[in-house]
């Protein structure tokens, strides 16, 4: 019995480690997603700003 209980725990953390680091990615992915790269244009007779689509 002790051995079974050793393999529910492992099965629990290998569990809990794969919702954390899908988490992480979907964080990710989340952030990368809302994140806009944008360059201010600062010259004589022009302006404007170029967004990353």
């Amino acid at each position: 019995m002790a051995e079974r209980r050793g393999g529910i725990n492992s099965t629990m953390a290998f569990l809990l480690g794969a919702a954390v680091v899908a988490l992480g990615v979907i964080g990710y992915l989340y952030y990368d997603h809302t994140q806009k790269d944008v360059v201010e244009i600062n010259v004589p007779g022009f302006q404007g700003e170029i967004e990353k689509e």
